[in-house]
């Protein structure tokens, strides 16, 4: 028998058990998608997908998920170890290398006789290059593109409604998706009523001092750039870079003479090398890390500029990029940019509210921070 069909039996007699029904859906790459739903056996290619799993399953182990890969070991170490001690269970889940840095592997996914396979829309193109989505669709393994990265505030509500769907959750995703609109629209109606002449200058770095204290690389129009112009702020770089960010020199930095400095930091401990980041996450806590901010404001490239020693400065969790948590990080920005007109606002503790209503987990940590 030869391989390919050692591939499709198993997954085909497993898509054909149970109490599934068929369910057609368009993914966020346009794809329509064909499952048994709700999807009993999951692959995440992403590890950190994690949270919006816990948000159709609040207060629970998320079910299902039977493989993912190892970013909550070394990209978010600090929020697997958190999540593992609320649930034990997690700890059991195999773990594959990153399909971003490592092929994914069909010997390794076919075994587990998965139902679905959740990607992010930014691996699509390698995903084809590398042959292995035809091979995915041919073995009979349904496959879904969600987008909490690059296109965060157009596309998380319909990614965490295409999970909802595939997972038969659908009453727990549109329940999250009524309080993130309301965020939402609070913040788009103040930032609307503000005139674009008031709006600061801002620059994002991406990444800050993961690997040193080199200066620096910059988010574009997409990402955390698509926050900046949302939370009522120019972004300076946004015709400077590409869409996705690109490292910049520091003579751009002086011309730009930004009114807003931002950075994005997390728990790097673990992506090799010596991390100067700022240790946002599920550990912090400001002890540990206003000095690390304050050593990357000194650094020579930012030192020079008159935002440096202005209270105008904040540290983001990185990890808000990819997150349907990500309006808290706008609520944050926009607060930023204009305290008076959001003086009323607590993003952190709207951000301590979704976790404790919505994912059904008590808070815990440090996700951002201003000197």
């Amino acid at each position: 028998m030869s391989g390919k069909w050692l591939l499709v039996i198993p997954a085909l007699l497993w898509s054909l058990s149970g109490l599934a029904q068929a369910l057609t859906v368009t993914d966020l790459a346009g794809r329509t998608v064909t499952l048994h739903a709700p999807a009993q056996r999951i692959i995440l290619a992403d590890s950190r997908m994690l949270l919006p799993m816990l948000l159709l399953h609040p207060g629970e182990t998320p079910k299902n998920i039977v493989a993912w890969d190892d970013s909550l070991q070394t990209r978010a170490p600090d929020m697997g170890r958190y999540f593992t001690k609320l649930f034990p269970q997690l700890g059991a889940i195999r773990v594959f290398t990153n399909p971003y840095r490592s092929p994914f592997s069909m010997e390794q996914a076919a075994p587990l006789r998965p139902d679905l396979v959740v990607f992010d829309t930014g691996i699509l193109a390698k995903l084809r290059s590398e042959g292995t989505l035809a091979l995915l669709e041919k073995s009979g393994i349904p496959v879904i593109f969600i987008d909490f990265r690059h296109q965060p505030l157009r596309n998380a509500p319909a990614s965490l409604r295409l999970l909802g769907a595939v997972t038969g959750q659908t009453q727990q995703a549109e329940r999250f998706l009524q309080r993130w609109n309301q965020l939402l629209q609070r913040t788009r109606e103040r930032v609307a009523a503000i005139p674009q002449d008031q709006w600061p200058g801002v620059v994002f770095e991406n990444h800050a001092g993961m690997t040193g204290m080199q200066c620096c690389a910059v988010f574009g129009r997409e990402s955390f750039g698509e926050f900046i112009p949302a939370a009522g702020g120019r972004n300076l770089m946004a015709d400077k870079v590409p869409a996705r960010g690109a490292d910049i020199s520091p003579e751009l930095l002086i011309v730009a003479r930004p009114d807003v400095w931002l950075l994005s930091g997390a728990d790097w401990s673990q992506r090799g090398g010596t991390s100067q980041a700022v240790p946002l996450g599920y550990e912090a806590s400001r002890a540990t890390t206003l000095p690390r901010l304050q050593a990357l404001m000194q650094r020579p490239t930012v030192s020079v500029l008159p935002v440096a020693n202005s209270p105008r400065v904040m540290a983001i969790y990185h990890q808000f990029y990819d997150s349907p948590f990500n309006v808290i990080a706008l609520e944050a920005m926009a607060k930023l940019f204009h305290p008076q007109a959001f003086a009323d606002i607590d993003p952190q503790a709207d951000l301590e509210a979704l976790y404790r209503d919505y994912a059904g987990v008590p808070y815990h940590g440090l996700f951002f921070v201003q000197p």
